[in-house]
């Protein structure tokens, strides 16, 4: 005969995986429908890694060289592309080669090398949603679990890592804190939390508040000891993949290169050096004025009515304290993006479903669901078939053939190697409009990059371009619409002439990027 209480683990366990599936489900509908370019580490700082790790091709930027980044996250992709590398199915020419079907390879191909990222991303990402639907019914219980189990998160590992330590993590106001019997759970919080640092050393800023008020709220008794397992974990694997990232970027070079501790190179150069503020300074508001209600959109108003009922809430004070001790940090630092917020995105969600069960108990509550259901269905497809389509879509269309490709448009506007996957044999010439801050110490105040001088005077940049005139062309219609003595002047001195466009926005912040991605051939002058 089954207990009662091993009935209800069963029931639990049972409505995990259910709930995981959905999430893992939803996850990868997301992924084979996102179709559009978002941020450029999304392309840059990942998957074109671990293309030159695999491959041997691929574009280094600068963060690279001054190695403020860890080979963590590329190393997942890198798993990837070997499989392509080793199954002998990475070209289209290993196409007659292989030991299956044409379909098959092809399937293999699409899989692998053009969702493969996306997919793996994804199939990580729906573990962290079900560590937010896990952490939302900790803090509120059953009657928030059907507004928050597939609410889509950001796709990055970071908030994946945070929002699965916070699971395992003894929370003072709602945990027991007879620490012996949460040590296990303890030590996997330490575990994920490295992880997360190591994959943006400024998830740190989070750590320190929720190790803080732990030791601050913790029986005395207790307090060697969650120091002495902090003190343990967490150099030790942060020491584990400064072994690891020392071997790679030695690997890489040609050069002797000194060990390197990733979180204190990125410290460094960010903050120390203040090299961060080269790509633009916000004022202190930003995030609050622009930042949050851009990210939550819709969800706002549910956000803050979830906040503003939870604050009398003593279970629900650290989750409170956590959100708000985030944006204050980050606001008082001079850059600021919407990515920075990602690790306490799924805690914003959770106030938000919390408002929105509470708006279910009012009479509004039908004519809410009309309004979060069609308003995010509507910006999330339009977000992942339209806003910045056309950016992906001339990568693709540019294939996999022997050609040189220039992009006269801001730095880091499009997919790069491994978009384009090209034969290890084919001569493949590839250039952009680079944007490297400076680093030798000269004056931030007039310093100019190269994509600035190209924007400064776009005729003198191409009367004496610095690379080779290649086959084709590549840039927003904004410029030709701007810039049409320029323009003249490619068609008449050095023969383009325009053959394709992409459609890429109906709107962009950056006046530069607007409009379609227009693509320019080189063709025979007329004598």
């Amino acid at each position: 005969m089954v207990s009662n209480t091993s009935t209800r683990l069963e029931s639990t366990q049972g409505s995990r995986r259910f709930i995981l599936f959905i999430c893992l489900a939803f996850r990868w509908w997301n992924a084979y429908m996102t179709r559009t370019y978002d941020n450029p580490d999304e392309y840059w700082q990942g998957p074109e890694i671990a293309h030159r790790l695999v491959f041997g091709q691929g574009y280094v930027s600068w963060e690279w060289e001054q190695r403020i980044r860890s080979y963590f996250h590329p190393l997942l992709f890198a798993g990837l592309y070997k499989i392509l590398d080793v199954c002998q199915i990475h070209t289209a020419s290993a196409y007659v080669m292989v030991p299956f079907s044409g379909s098959t390879f092809l399937l293999l191909f699409f899989l692998i090398k053009v969702l493969g990222p996306k997919l793996l991303q994804a199939t990580i990402s729906s573990f962290g949603d079900l560590a937010t639907y896990r952490l939302a019914k900790k803090f509120y219980g059953n009657d928030i679990a059907p507004f928050i189990a597939t609410r889509t998160l950001s796709n990055t590992l970071e908030t994946t890592l945070t929002i699965l330590a916070m699971n395992d993590w003894p929370w003072p106001d709602i945990d027991s804190l007879d620490f012996p019997s949460k040590l296990t759970k303890y030590r996997q919080s330490l575990f994920w939390a490295s992880l997360a640092c190591v994959a943006r050393p400024t998830n740190a800023i989070i750590w320190v508040y929720l190790g803080l008020q732990l030791l601050y709220r913790v029986a005395p008794k207790y307090r060697g000891l969650v120091l002495a397992n902090a003190l343990v974990i967490v150099p030790s694997m942060l020491m584990a993949n400064s072994l690891l990232d020392s071997w790679l970027f030695q690997e890489q070079s040609v050069w002797w290169q000194a060990p390197v501790f990733v979180p204190w190179t990125f410290l460094k150069t960010n903050v120390f050096q203040s090299i961060a503020v080269f790509y633009g300074a916000h004022p202190i508001h930003w995030y609050v004025t622009q930042g949050l209600p851009f990210m939550l959109t819709t969800l706002l108003p549910w956000t803050l009515i979830g906040m503003w009922r939870s604050w009398p809430r003593q279970q629900t004070r650290s989750l409170y304290g956590l959100v708000v001790w985030v944006v204050v940090v980050y606001s008082v630092l001079s850059h600021k993006e919407f990515r920075f917020l990602y690790p306490i995105f799924p805690l914003l969600l959770i106030f938000a479903a919390y408002g929105v069960s509470l708006t279910f108990k009012t009479s509004w509550r039908w004519w809410a669901v009309v309004f979060i259901g069609v308003s995010q269905l509507a910006l999330g497809l339009y977000l992942c078939l339209w806003h910045q389509r056309g950016v992906v879509d001339v990568m693709a269309w540019l294939g996999e053939k022997e050609f040189s490709a220039g992009f006269l448009m801001p730095c880091h506007s499009t997919p790069w190697y491994s978009s384009l996957h090209p034969p290890r044999s084919a001569e493949t010439n590839l250039w952009f409009l680079t944007c490297e801050p400076p680093l030798d110490g000269q004056d931030m105040s007039t310093y100019t990059d190269q994509a600035d001088a190209f924007y400064a005077d776009p005729l003198a940049f191409v009367q004496h371009l610095p690379y080779a005139w290649p086959d084709y062309l590549v840039v927003f219609d904004d410029f030709l619409q701007t810039q049409p003595v320029t323009v003249q002047w490619l068609a008449e001195q050095q023969g383009y002439a325009e053959i394709k466009r992409f459609f890429n926005s109906h709107g962009h912040w950056d006046h530069r990027r607007q409009g379609d991605v227009v693509v320019f051939q080189k063709i025979a002058l007329e004598q």
